[in-house]
């Protein structure tokens, strides 16, 4: 069977992504702006960046410029999104010690703007020292260690899968990693939290953060093999032997009492996803949702032909639904409304029990 709890969330426009110890950026806060100003770095900070593929959006994002009150120096964001742990294929960060506010100028001609995620990372961090950052694109952790969180910071919708090999268990979220314990005061939704055994598991981010931490307290000698890429799959096969995660398009944190979301005109507006088991298996369908409207998120059962939409709010306690599908495989949609309701969704397949 399938089980997919489900958080749906409604977040009025609003500016940047803020959570208490980050800061995230996007292409419209610089569009049409002459200058950005933050106040996340007044105890230090790591700022990364990650840009659109076009040579026109890297000329753009070129002419976005970090200013250090210190040195004078400009740094470009395309020229830090360039920038690389030495013969490794982890990002390196721009680092600035106290400084209580850090200004991002706009040189483009009309300010305009380009696909970017610009993430600024407070020093009050956890794993501000020892979490790993990396882009999709090309990526390839070979088989190793985590000991430390992983996050995969990009400007463009991605996936991950992380291969089956040594049992271990996992928490992921779409945020950074100053924000992935089970406990942080950010709350942030879980994307995934699950002991995956041997059997890996499969995520489509249709954002620009994700952050993986693995259980080296239980699993102290597993090794973790993951690889990154650009673009979400057009279909999900959670069954039998691995778990997933979809969301609407610049689904971030997703925090009951933090609704914001990440904007780019990279991202995919109307995505569909169609799941799928195989070996003839049924579905049980779950979710938990939480929205501000009544743009419903619809199930389409492909066997009967009949859709199902779900609303819902924890406030009014209609938050949890359930119910089963006599289907192997069903498509899940959601068209946001003007006031950029977003949703997020895992996805668990078993075999249903045989009377």
């Amino acid at each position: 069977m399938f089980i997919l709890p489900l958080l749906l969330l409604a977040q009025f426009a609003g500016a940047f992504v803020r959570l208490q110890n980050s800061i995230l950026y996007d292409e419209v806060d610089f569009r049409g702006v002459n200058e950005v100003s933050t106040d996340m770095c007044a105890s230090g900070c790591k700022m990364y960046a990650a840009i659109g593929y076009t040579d026109e959006q890297k000329r753009i994002a070129n002419g976005i410029l970090i200013l250090d009150p210190i040195t004078k120096k400009n740094t470009s964001v395309t020229e830090l999104s360039k920038q690389f742990v030495q013969g490794s294929q982890e990002k390196s960060s721009l680092e600035f010690d106290n400084t209580p506010t850090l200004t991002i100028v706009n040189t483009n001609v009309d300010y305009a703007s380009a696909p970017l995620a610009l993430f600024i990372v407070s020093a009050k961090s956890p794993y501000y020292r020892t979490a790993e950052v990396f882009e999709p694109l090309s990526f390839r952790r070979d088989k190793a260690i985590a000991s430390a969180p992983i996050t995969i910071l990009s400007a463009v919708p991605f996936s991950v899968l992380v291969q089956p090999g040594d049992t271990n268990a996992v928490l992921a979220r779409t945020t950074g990693y100053d924000a992935i314990d089970r406990n942080g005061a950010d709350n942030c939704y879980t994307a995934f939290d699950k002991n995956i055994g041997t059997a890996g598991f499969f995520l489509a981010i249709n954002g620009p953060l994700l952050t993986l931490s693995f259980d080296m307290a239980k699993y102290p000698f597993s090794q973790v093999d993951m690889i990154g890429s650009y673009g979400l799959a057009k279909d999900t096969y959670p069954f039998p032997k691995q778990d997933a995660f979809i969301s609407s398009p610049g689904f971030v944190c997703g925090s009951p009492s933090s609704h914001q979301v990440f904007r780019s005109s990279l991202l995919t507006d109307d995505k569909t996803y169609t799941l799928r088991t195989i070996a003839n298996q049924e579905m049980v369908v779950k979710f938990d949702i939480d929205m501000e409207t009544d743009l419903p998120v619809k199930i389409l059962d492909e066997k009967t032909g009949i859709e199902h939409g779900f609303t819902g709010s924890f406030q009014d306690g209609t938050n949890t639904h359930s119910f089963q599908l006599q289907t192997t495989a069903a498509t899940v949609s959601f068209t946001p409304g003007s006031d950029q309701s977003l949703f997020g969704m895992r996805v668990h397949a078993e075999a249903v029990a045989k009377p």
